[in-house]
């Protein structure tokens, strides 16, 4: 055990020698990606079963991201997938790794303001900069598990008061209405500065849902994992104060109609990116018992944890062709490939599910999503 500690603690000081003057930080938490068997491979399931072999543990509380497979075994993939599933999640246990799979731990890992952590999920990342002031960057997942490992990460410039000073300003000069709203807006301000750290003012997110939305697009179409938002970030004011803008942009209601468009009736509807809370769950369920059995599938991805909470209701969806897939997604699933179009009502998901699988996705808000599903 002592072996891989010490290996870890020499890959990330090698790292932290490149890209941040060999300065690290101790952290609290970490977050792992890159769990699925899809975006890692058979090379990434031997370097987990290496680490564990070699008696390596993670010396803080650490989480991971979904897999290919859903722990209810609803998705069909091939023998291989589902073999090479199993022994990433075994590897992962082994090394004291709390297999959550979820890309939202942030629904129960509590971070404080101004602490340090290494979170590889960049929606993850983006919401607790964002609306909780810890610090993390977008770390890559083989160096987030080997910095939980060694107990502290490079020190990059998100893990300082200076690097996370605003650097444009941005103006919402509308209400977002929902969570897809809040998610174009995200995207919009990744797309247009494609870096740095944003200032934005003149947004209220109206909803848990609409704030995991803007984090998840706004870390999907740029490297930005960190925004101040006027009157949600913690010490927004403090951020204010300190912000070195070089540019300013202005988001209109006009963007956000532009970029909602339909392609037609789907395959299938698809929710839960980044992963559903219960309360989402339960809505998605009750508004299509509502309307009775759809005729297409109604996919929604949530946690385990979540899911233990709705299993029965969850089980009883099956009849109504809602699918509730706990600890996996549509994008880091091959399961997808078995589709041809899909309409979700999440930014991220058109975004990975388009370039990673060839699906043609439409982005709806979820009630028009759910009204696909009868089409």
């Amino acid at each position: 055990m002592r072996e891989a500690r010490e290996y870890a603690r020499e890959a990330v000081l090698k790292v932290a020698d490149a890209v941040s003057g060999g300065e690290v930080v101790p952290i609290d938490t970490a977050h792992v990606s890159g769990v699925s068997y899809l975006t890692i491979g058979d090379h990434g399931v031997e370097f987990l079963k290496r680490l564990a072999s070699l008696g390596a543990r993670v010396s803080v509380f650490t989480t991971a991201n979904p897999a290919a497979v859903d722990t209810g075994g609803v998705l069909e993939v091939d023998r291989r997938t589902a073999e090479a599933q199993r022994e990433i999640i075994a590897a992962l246990r082994a090394l004291g790794v709390s297999v959550v799979l979820s890309c939202a731990p942030y629904e129960f890992v509590l971070v404080r303001p101004r602490t340090a952590h290494a979170w590889a999920e960049s929606s993850a990342a983006a919401y607790i900069n964002t609306f909780k002031d810890a610090w993390t960057d977008k770390v890559p997942g083989p160096l987030a598990l080997l910095s939980a490992i060694a107990g502290f990460a490079p020190r990059t410039q998100l893990y300082t008061p200076e690097g996370r000073r605003p650097t444009a300003l941005v103006r919402v000069a509308f209400k977002p209405r929902d969570p897809l709203e809040a998610g174009i807006v995200g995207a919009l301000i990744g797309e247009r500065l494609g870096h740095g750290v944003p200032y934005v003012s003149g947004i209220r997110l109206p909803d848990e849902a609409s704030r995991r939305e803007f984090a998840a697009a706004l870390s999907t179409y740029s490297s930005i994992v960190f925004a101040v938002i006027e009157g949600a970030t913690p010490n927004w004011a403090e951020y204010a104060r300190a912000a070195d803008p070089g540019e300013r942009i202005e988001i209109e209601g006009s963007d956000v109609q532009r970029l909602l468009r339909c392609a037609g009736v789907p395959d299938a509807v698809y929710v839960g990116c980044p992963l559903a809370d219960v309360e989402t769950v339960l809505w998605v369920i009750n508004e299509v018992a509502r309307r009775g059995p759809a005729r297409r599938p109604v996919y929604v991805s949530t946690s385990p944890a979540a899911y233990k909470l709705v299993e029965r209701q969850a089980r009883a969806a099956l009849r109504l062709n809602v699918v509730i897939l706990a600890g996996s997604c549509l994008v880091v699933s091959p399961h997808a490939r078995r589709l041809k179009s899909i309409a979700t009502d999440s930014a991220k998901a058109a975004f990975y599910i388009s370039r990673l699988h060839g699906i043609r996705v439409s982005l709806c808000r979820r009630e028009d999503c759910i009204k696909l599903a009868y089409a």
